[in-house]
């Protein structure tokens, strides 16, 4: 039951993904997408107990057209749309030289503008300096995830060694530019790039001893058919990917923790620090775990509701599914490695705070 459910979710989520409308199929390279501005809701309807709209919306070059929703999504009209949102509209030409026009999305350019100011200008306005670095990481982090990992990956690269090099690259450049150069940073940057290469590792071994295809998802599945990807590569380099911001965070975490417990009490040898650090770095450990669970259980919480829906499904069935199994064995790694990572953190920082005595 569960193999079909998601044969029939991965055949209808790509025939969604290359033909969007039963209608958009009918000459594509004739068809063209233009934004226009909903103008008014002339009527409202039900087509198969799916609410349906027809309405008046003008393109940017001011022509008129009129819209029914019901040609363009037969599972029911997806948005709110109300006159003066501005929509995506299709553009497929008539044999008498007019057009047919079809909603195919709304724009969310200002929405998303908006919040990202209101985020920059919180994460200034109490990050203060702090905040502008953390801002500029950010945008180095977008940089180097979408002008360099993903375009190579898209080439042909090899995406574990891919997703490595933008690790690396992000945590060198965040790392410092948010917590500024010094030994205590350079120690946390080593523990970091070391839980990375472990979350590799693990994510590997747990791969293959799961004997997962990196196939379980529709998005993976259509890169290996089309691009020709390797589906366990992608599912890897996902694992280090979402790996190294957590990393990131309780690596600083007890380098600076340790930093502080040797400002308090200089007279702390790389023992005392050590048991120290590490019994604030066990409470971390508690909360991170439970973060990253439900983290993965947030972004996966559509796959988790589809097949607990389905009649008859066991917890051991369900488990099992590829699906399921993949983002178990995605949270298993990073936590893995999130936990390995607390103690190397602490001991890089012990020996970065506590320089060693010369031997007399």
């Amino acid at each position: 039951m569960l193999q079909r459910i998601r044969a029939v979710s991965l055949v209808l989520s790509l025939l969604v993904l290359v033909v969007p409308t039963s209608l958009h199929a009918q000459t594509p390279a004739e068809s063209r997408d233009e934004r226009a501005t909903v103008q008014s809701i002339d009527r409202m309807y039900e087509q198969d107990g799916n609410p349906q709209a027809v309405f008046t919306a003008t393109l940017d070059d001011g022509s008129t057209v009129t819209v029914d929703t019901g040609n363009s999504y037969t599972e029911g009209l997806r948005y709110d749309i109300s006159p003066g949102d501005r929509v995506v509209l299709q553009l497929l030409p008539n044999a008498d030289g007019t057009y047919s026009a079809y909603l195919s999305d709304v724009v969310r350019t200002w929405p998303i503008l908006i919040l990202a100011i209101l985020f920059c200008a919180v994460v200034v306005g109490i990050g203060l300096w702090r905040g502008w670095f953390a801002l500029i990481g950010l945008a180095f982090t977008f940089g180097a995830l979408f002008l360099f990992a993903l375009p190579q990956i898209l080439a042909g690269k090899d995406p574990v060694w891919t997703a490595a090099i933008a690790c690396v690259a992000i945590l060198a450049v965040n790392m410092h530019l948010a917590h500024g150069f010094s030994r205590r940073t350079a120690a946390a940057f080593g523990a970091t790039v070391i839980g990375v290469v472990l979350a590799a590792v693990i994510g590997k071994l747990s791969i293959a001893f799961a004997h997962l295809s990196g196939l379980a998802s529709e998005e993976a599945a259509f890169l290996f058919w089309q691009e020709h990807l390797a589906p366990t590569g992608i599912l890897l380099a996902g694992i280090m990917l979402g790996a190294c911001g957590v990393l990131d965070d309780i690596a600083i975490t007890q380098s600076e923790t340790i930093a502080e417990l040797k400002e308090a009490n200089p007279n702390l040898n790389r023992k005392e620090l050590f048991i120290r650090g590490m019994r604030i770095g066990r409470h971390h450990i508690a909360s991170t775990v439970n973060t990253l669970v439900l983290a993965y259980v947030g972004a996966s919480l559509p796959l988790f509701l589809l097949f607990l829906a389905a009649p008859n499904v066991t917890f051991e069935s369900f488990i099992n599914s590829e699906g399921v199994a993949e983002e178990i064995i995605r949270t298993l790694a990073g936590t893995f490695a999130l936990m390995l990572t607390v103690p190397i953190a602490t001991w890089l920082a012990t020996v970065v705070s506590v320089p060693q005595k010369p031997t007399s």
